[in-house]
């Protein structure tokens, strides 16, 4: 480096230092929007978390049966 970029070193440090830490605390300090819960989604949202977890079950009982029926298909199915 230059030796005649030494003595602005400490103000550019420092002047990016705070625009960074007025960056930040203007993100962090901002309200957070409300959102009103829309019935429509409110109720589809429900019947997708039922249907997830439907389907989360389907899933452990198949692989319940493929444990018993084909042991060790786990390793051969994740080369």
């Amino acid at each position: 480096m230059n030796s005649s970029i030494y003595p602005f070193l400490v103000p550019i440090t420092a002047i990016i230092a705070f625009a960074l830490t007025s960056c930040i605390k203007h993100l962090s300090a901002r309200p957070e929007k409300t959102v009103q819960a829309d019935p429509h989604l409110q109720a589809a949202l429900t019947q997708a978390e039922a249907h997830a977890t439907r389907l989360e079950e389907r899933i452990d009982q198949l692989e319940r049966i493929l444990d018993e029926d084909i042991p060790g298909w786990r390793a051969r199915s994740s080369r």
